[in-house]
């Protein structure tokens, strides 16, 4: 089967993501110009790429993209993009082809860790080009790609969901082709507005958008992962808790509070969930703290304990404090949160709160039923029964995660790490979370992590992005066969 479409938006993104080079690329030019023979081949194979799948569909653009050649794009446009964007890494010369794609991976699914540790001099293009390109991976499949499919018709509502399988997007998916626009108009100037806000704390024009960049894009990737930290500027930490917060949340929900329809706001179950389970873990967070006098007043303990707790949750991972030495339970709790992760149609990762939020009232409605076997009961999210196909959809997934989760557990444990870190690391890459320290409390640093941790990670960090169930579905061997109505 030949998906042209699929062959022709490839090529878009592509020339997106070769375009997205040149600051880089212009950084070389002036200051390394041991980078620019990289940078320009890697763009020349971006650029050759692009014109041939675009070249080959120029009489195929009004076709319409089907739901497997949605799937497969969704699935595919990971890998082909973590290829174009390791080749600065790799024919810089300083990676293994191996650490080259860990990197770009890291990059674009916004996991926000480094296989080169601090105190290794890294360029400041390849460090540009990271930045640059886990912006844009951020809400790739989610937005930017849906800006390149026009006339997709409604399988645009299959690829919406691939990215955000959550209650809240699934109901203002009609609406999917008159909202993109702006959100992509949203998340940048989410970016613009947190750039001028760290510049009002102090910081220079360049590293406050730096760190905005990394901020709203959940992604945390500081090359100093102490930069916050060595800081210690109370505005600061502020600041970015409260764009931690705001860019967790559904980007449709922020989109129809701008539109003044402050009722759907309201009214919207998974925004109060997250913000109930926002304060139960940082409460609890903050008591454990207090009850094992981790430090010496309260207001200290206030400060770090939320930020911390906002960050995970939000899988920015950014850390104000280095929390190895924390007591156990408050490193379990910020385990839970790098599990549950932020809202549906977010930049963050994680399992998304709309699916727990569904999965607990799945329970509770079972117990009723139990204890009252006549009863007739649905259930509600923002004033709305939930789809049957839904509330399947979201017990697939879950099963789903947890199966793979073992799996990768048990195979990143073969390079030798112990089953509690191991664990720690397969949740903190599935989730794209990649805070400085890992939940458990373990310094993260993969600099001779071996080739097959870097394959066990690379493709933890793809399937957490592309979200599982599209990757179980590339798997099945049907998939791959020629089926009518696909």
């Amino acid at each position: 089967m030949r998906d042209y479409p699929v062959l022709r938006l490839m090529g878009i993104v592509c020339l997106i993501l070769t375009a997205g080079m040149a600051p880089a690329l212009a950084y070389a030019f002036w200051k390394e110009t041991y980078m620019v023979l990289p940078f320009v081949g890697s763009a020349l194979v971006g650029l050759a790429f692009s014109a041939y799948a675009l070249r080959q569909t120029r009489d195929r653009r009004k076709m319409r993209l089907s739901v497997r050649g949605g799937i497969l794009f969704m699935g595919s446009a990971w890998f082909a993009m973590s290829i174009l964007c390791c080749l600065p890494y790799w024919a810089s010369g300083q990676y293994t082809l191996l650490q080259a794609l860990f990197e770009s991976a890291s990059a674009l699914t916004t996991t926000g860790v480094s296989c080169i540790p601090d105190d290794v001099p890294y360029p400041s293009s390849l460090l540009i080009w990271h930045e640059i390109i886990q912006w844009l991976g951020s809400m790739a499949a989610m937005v930017l790609f849906s800006v390149i499919m026009p006339r997709m018709g409604a399988t645009a509502a299959a690829i919406f969901s691939a990215e955000g399988q959550g209650v809240s997007a699934e109901r203002t998916l009609p609406q999917l082709r008159e909202i993109v626009r702006f959100l992509v108009l949203l998340y940048g100037g989410l970016t613009l507005a947190l750039t001028l806000g760290l510049m009002v704390t102090g910081l220079g024009p360049l590293t406050a958008l730096r760190l905005a960049a990394c901020t709203i894009s959940s992604s945390g990737f500081i090359r100093d992962a102490d930069f916050v930290a060595s800081q210690n500027n109370l505005g600061l930490e502020f600041m970015l808790g409260l764009f931690m917060i705001i860019t967790a949340m559904n980007y449709v929900l922020l989109y129809r509070f701008l539109q003044r329809r402050y009722d759907v706001f309201r009214q919207d179950s998974e925004r109060k969930w997250f913000f109930g389970i926002l304060a139960f873990l940082s409460g609890l967070v903050i008591l454990n703290l207090l009850v094992n006098h981790t430090y010496d007043g309260f207001f200290q303990t206030v400060r770090y304990g939320l930020f911390q707790t906002i960050s995970i949750l939000g899988t920015s991972g950014m850390a104000s404090i280095d929390y190895t030495n924390w007591p156990p339970m408050a490193h379990m709790l910020l385990f839970y949160a790098a599990l549950i992760g932020g809202c549906s149609a977010s930049t963050a990762g994680g399992i998304k709160v709309s699916r727990l939020v569904v999965l607990l009232k799945i329970c509770i409605l079972e117990v009723k039923r139990v204890l009252h076997p006549r009863m007739v009961a649905s259930i509600v999210m923002s004033g709305r029964p939930v789809a049957q196909n839904t509330i399947i959809g979201v017990t697939r997934y879950l099963f789903t995660y947890v199966l793979l989760m073992g799996i990768l557990t048990a195979l990143y444990s073969l390079t030798g790490t112990d089953m509690i870190e191991a664990l720690s690391t397969i949740v903190v890459f599935l989730n794209n979370v990649g805070p400085a320290y890992t939940v458990l409390g373990e310094t993260s640093h993969f600099q001779y992590l071996g080739n097959f941790g870097y394959i066990v990670l690379y493709f933890t960090m793809i399937i957490g992005r592309i979200e599982i169930v599209s990757f179980v579905i590339l798997l099945h061997p049907d998939f791959w066969k020629q089926h009518k109505g696909w």
